[in-house]
């Protein structure tokens, strides 16, 4: 792998941030407010930015993302309130993709399961583990270079958020409205409780499906349902309607509700993103449009690792890695570099789990 520096973006381009700004709601700042609100709003938002030295890409990765920005989102699974909780030592429970496709403004957004069987590697030495260990092992630093090398991707830039702005921010604008299944209800009341004994705050359980509309705890213990349907493939399903909801959710609030729901969340975020960059990408957020949506990998066999635990293997990561680019860059036939080459040989000699056949075709447009 080499170290490269990051790439210039222009301001269409930063708008892939605005992906977790509907847990912010930045998304909302440029059309409400003046140029001196948004920039005291972007100045609350904790900003950690990481070296262009220390951005690690794969040799002869596709050379088609050119054209694109990736940004990674991380959700972390901190039971921390603080502003410290968005770094080190916890791991990221949601894992997201932004892909902005620079020219047409296109968005699409790849869930990568956190569960995920892959190489995380740091100046110690590589070891295979689940993907979301990188985030509580170096940061995000660690955790976009691991992106990057399984996934040939160059990501320079991120943005992560403690749980917590995701429940604030819900509880100011009201609560979200969602339909529960009598399946998830008694995972969706032990996360309840869970969240209660975090936050210390009292709210109801709920008993019978139906449609409901959740508060803020409620609403967070719902997007982290896991142990239902498919699992971590459903979750992150729910992590994404949780994040159209409350992006609806704050298009249709008053100013005064918007500008309360970003005081309670603003302290729980995390970017590289400069302020300079922050203001250039919500000042033209509008003239973008999230398109497709899918999880990686595509095709994954459950696995039970003797010290990992329960795993998602990609079947294979070189194929995935394929239908991937093509998904996100419209790139046919993709040959993965050797580095990623090399990680799923690894994963398929530790685990057995051989290539499966693969169709993207669900996942794009019609």
């Amino acid at each position: 792998m080499s170290k490269k520096r990051k790439k210039g973006m222009n301001s269409n381009a930063k708008w892939g941030i605005a992906l977790v700004a509907e847990i912010i709601v930045l998304i909302i700042m440029a059309v409400c407010y003046g140029n001196l609100w948004i920039k005291s709003k972007i100045a609350e938002v904790n900003i950690q930015e990481i070296e262009e030295e220390d951005i690690v890409v794969n040799e002869g990765i596709n050379e088609d993302q050119e054209s694109y920005t990736n940004i990674a989102l991380f959700g972390l699974d901190a039971r921390d309130m603080g502003s410290g909780a968005l770094q080190a030592g916890n791991r990221s429970d949601s894992i997201m993709i932004a892909s902005i496709n620079n020219e047409t403004k296109e968005v699409r957004i790849v869930s990568l399961y956190r569960d995920s069987f892959l190489e995380i590697e740091d100046e110690d030495g590589s070891w295979l583990t689940k993907v979301n260990a990188a985030y509580a092992y170096g940061g995000p630093e660690l955790a976009i270079n691991t992106i990057n090398a399984n996934l040939d991707l160059h990501i320079t830039d991120y943005v992560a958020v403690n749980f917590q702005a995701l429940s604030e921010a819900i509880d100011v604008l009201g609560g979200i409205p969602i339909h529960l299944d009598s399946n998830e209800l008694p995972m969706l009341n032990a996360a309840i409780t869970e969240q209660i004994s975090i936050t210390g705050k009292n709210v109801d359980g709920i008993f019978e499906p139906g449609d409901y509309i959740l508060n803020g705890t409620q609403a967070t213990a719902y997007a982290r349902i896991r142990s239902t349907d498919q699992g971590d493939i459903t979750r992150t399903e729910r992590q994404r309607e949780v994040i159209f909801k409350v992006m609806e959710k704050a298009k249709s609030s008053n100013l005064g509700t918007i500008n309360d729901a970003l005081d309670a969340a603003l302290p729980y975020v995390l970017t590289s993103f400069s302020e300079d960059e922050l203001y250039d990408m919500v000042t033209d957020v509008l003239d973008y449009e999230i398109s497709q949506t899918a999880g990686f990998p595509f095709a994954y066999y459950p696995y039970s690792h003797p010290t990992s635990g329960s795993i998602l293997v990609p079947a294979d990561l070189t194929s995935n890695v394929t239908a991937l680019h093509e998904f996100l860059f419209g790139t046919q036939s993709y040959v993965p570099s050797q580095k990623v080459q090399d990680i799923s040989s690894s994963v398929q000699y530790e685990t057995g789990v051989g290539a499966q056949e693969i169709d993207i075709t669900p996942y794009l447009p019609e």
